[in-house]
C-alpha cells in the first residue's frame, strides 16, 4: 500500500520553499500523495500582517493545483477551539485504516520541541515522521540526533525501507534543498510594495497583489 504523506503549516503564505519540500518528500518516500493542512491561526494576531484562513486555504489551491501529486485538506481550519497534530493525525488513521503508511512531514527545529506537544507519545502510533533538517539548524549541527527528545532515538532509521514497512512509529531525518525564502520576509516585501515574483507561484502573487494582502492598507 503506497504512503501518503501529511504537511501541515499556516502557509501565510505558501511559497516555493515549501513546494519544492513537499516534491522532495513524495519523491525521496515514494508517496501516493502529499496533503497541505493549513493550520488555524490564533485569533489574536494582528489582521494586518496576516491572511484570514479562507485567504490562506486559497493561496495553498492556487499554489498546488497543477501538481497531482498534491492535495489540500481545510480540516484543521473548520475545526473549533485549539487544533492538535494528534486530533488530525488520528481521524486519518481511523479514515485510512491500520495498515497504510503515513509519513508527517516537520522541520528540524519544531521536530526538536515534539515533547512539548499534545499527547506527543501517541502520535508515533499513528504515522511516521520525516524530519527536514535546515541548512542553519545550529542545534542539529552541534548536537544532530541528540538535539530531539532522548525517547525518540530509538525511532530513528536510516533506511527508508525499514520506514515504509509498517504504518507508523520510525523517524527519519532528511537534508532539504537550501531556498532562502520565507513567508516572513515575502510579507515584508508586500508591505512595502517591493516585487513577490519568482518567491512563491505566479498566481499566489497576483492573489496577494489583488486583494492587497499584507499590507498597511488591508
Amino acid at each position: 500500500m503506497a504512503p501518503i504523506g501529511l504537511f501541515g503549516g499556516t502557509f501565510d503564505p505558501i511559497h516555493f520553499g515549501h513546494l519544492r519540500l513537499a516534491t522532495e518528500l513524495a519523491e525521496g518516500f515514494g508517496l501516493e500523495k502529499v496533503v497541505f493542512l493549513p493550520a488555524g491561526l490564533p485569533y489574536h494576531r494582528g489582521r494586518d500582517s496576516h491572511a484570514t484562513n479562507e485567504q490562506r486555504l486559497t493561496m495553498v489551491k492556487l499554489a498546488t493545483q497543477r501538481d497531482s501529486r498534491f492535495d489540500v485538506d481545510d480540516r484543521e481550519l473548520k475545526r473549533d477551539g485549539p487544533t492538535y497534530t494528534y486530533d488530525t493525525l488520528w481521524e486519518y488513521r481511523q479514515e485510512r485504516g491500520a495498515d497504510q503508511p503515513i509519513v508527517f512531514l516537520i522541520g528540524s527545529d519544531a521536530f526538536a520541541q515534539i515533547n512539548t506537544w499534545h499527547k506527543w507519545q501517541s502520535l508515533f502510533g499513528l504515522a511516521h515522521f520525516a524530519v527536514a533538517i535546515r541548512a542553519d539548524d545550529a542545534a542539529w549541527q552541534s548536537k544532530g540526533p541528540g538535539a530531539f527528545p532522548p525517547e525518540v532515538g530509538p525511532r530513528v532509521t536510516l533506511n527508508r525501507r525499514e520506514l515504509l514497512a509498517s504504518p507508523a512509529g520510525k523517524v527519519m531525518t532528511f537534508s532539504m534543498t537550501p531556498l532562502a525564502i520565507s513567508s516572513t520576509a515575502i510579507k515584508n516585501l508586500a508591505h512595502d510594495g517591493a516585487s513577490i515574483r519568482y518567491l512563491t507561484p505566479d498566481p499566489v502573487a497576483e492573489y496577494i497583489r489583488s486583494h492587497k494582502l499584507y499590507t498597511p492598507a488591508s
